[in-house]
């Protein structure tokens, strides 16, 4: 009896066996991650700006502030050679700067007396703002007897809102920008130019080319006009003056 029992014993266990998973650790499991990351950043930036400029945009006293100091100051009967009214003739540099401080406007008597429009006298053509302010730079930028070189004018424009009535501005008002104006002439509007460029034309011609039969009648008195700018009037005056 003993030896079937030790079989169906035998019997239940391998059965035991089979439905039941034993699962037995085989060893130690470790897991090992190792991440590492290394992050070297290094900036570095150098800036050198240097900037010299030509002056390209500075005020020039030959061509910008004398012309008009000569023809709005200096004109006929007021501060001009012949004239010499209360002792000033500013026709020149040195005399100028006699009201001039370099690098300080409220201290320059010539340019206060302007700005404010005291002078030039009452009834008398005055500066523009954008005159005014143009002696006003070249003061503030030391007031030197610089001279600039001068761009070719544009020989294209000749009319007289373009080109001609500039021309005028600058070199001829200070006499001929409020009637009845010097000799009859006023250049300061389009229809009192047109008059005297188309009723004088030989007359006007014979002027800014220094051809006159005299030469108190030469303009502009305080010196002859660039050949470019001469090109520009004489072919505003020859195509009828157009406005």
């Amino acid at each position: 009896m003993k030896k079937p029992l030790i079989i169906i014993t035998a019997i239940l266990a391998v059965l035991y066996a089979c439905t039941h998973d034993v699962i037995k650790p085989s060893g130690p499991t470790s897991s090992t991650g190792t991440t590492s990351g290394t992050g070297n950043g290094t900036g570095t930036g150098t800036g050198t700006g240097s900037g010299t400029g030509t002056g390209t945009s500075s005020v020039c006293f030959q061509t910008d502030v004398l012309p008009l100091f000569q023809t709005y100051c200096a004109s006929t009967g007021c501060h001009d050679a012949a004239s010499a009214q209360e002792g000033l003739v500013l026709t020149n540099y040195t005399n100028i700067m006699k009201g001039i401080t370099a690098n300080n406007p409220n201290d320059s008597k010539y340019y206060n007396v302007i700005s404010d429009g005291s002078m030039p006298p009452r009834n008398s053509p005055k500066l523009s703002a954008t005159q005014v302010a143009t002696i006003l730079n070249w003061i503030n930028q030391g007031a030197t007897n610089n001279t600039c070189t001068v761009a070719t004018c544009d020989t294209t424009k000749t009319t007289y809102t373009n080109g001609i009535s500039q021309i005028f501005a600058t070199y001829c008002n200070g006499c001929h920008g409020v009637a009845p104006g010097s000799g009859g002439v006023v250049l300061s509007d389009y229809a009192s130019a047109k008059t005297a460029g188309t009723s004088m034309k030989a007359a006007f011609l014979n002027a800014i080319n220094y051809t006159s039969a005299s030469s108190a009648m030469n303009m502009p008195q305080s010196g002859k006009l660039m050949d470019c700018q001469i090109t520009q009037l004489t072919k505003w005056i020859n195509n009828g003056c157009p406005q």
